[in-house]
């Protein structure tokens, strides 16, 4: 008996006009069509996604190629040097090579926004000075800088690295 109400409910519920029949039809289509239109941009995001990330990485991959380019140059004339202070004579000679290296070199590195530290007179900067060797000889004003140990260096106002310094400090 249970049977023939269910059936009853089931015959009842497909019982519609032909017009409501029309509109559901309409309906699933359209629901089909943004289900459709959902998936191709959510593959199209994903596609994206990784396109990003692959130029993300290739742009990490080569971002120093125009730096080595620059910097090339400067190689090859310190191998230059290197070979001709194995047949040098004059060392004189030598010396004005790897001089001119050296400007090379800063002029590169001023170039690509790096700037040396101000250390020698200057009154110590935890920032931008490493006190590695103290004065106690009771010259010179406390906490200035009397020699630079090893330079340090700024790129685009950002700190590389510290200068390693010496620093006066009164006795007492």
């Amino acid at each position: 008996m249970k049977d023939k109400e269910n059936q009853g409910e089931k015959d009842e519920a497909l019982n519609i006009s032909k017009a409501e029949y029309e509109s559901l039809k309409e309906r699933a289509e359209e629901k089909e069509a943004f289900y459709d239109k959902y998936l191709r941009a959510s593959a199209e995001l994903e596609n994206t996604k990784k396109r990003l990330e692959k130029d993300k990485a290739d742009s990490i991959k080569y971002a120093n190629t125009a730096f080595m380019l620059e910097f090339l140059p400067i190689l090859d004339n310190l191998e230059i040097a290197e070979r001709h202070i194995k047949e040098a004579k004059d060392f004189k000679a030598v010396q004005e090579g790897v001089d001119m290296i050296q400007v090379q070199i800063q002029r590169f590195l001023k170039d690509i926004g790096v700037e040396k530290i101000k250390a020698v007179g200057e009154k110590f900067d935890p920032h931008q000075h490493e006190v590695v060797e103290v004065d106690e000889t009771g010259e010179g004003n406390d906490d200035v800088i009397v020699e630079e140990l090893k330079p340090g260096y700024r790129l685009n106002g950002v700190l590389l690295r510290p200068a390693l310094v010496k620093i006066a400090k009164k006795k007492g």
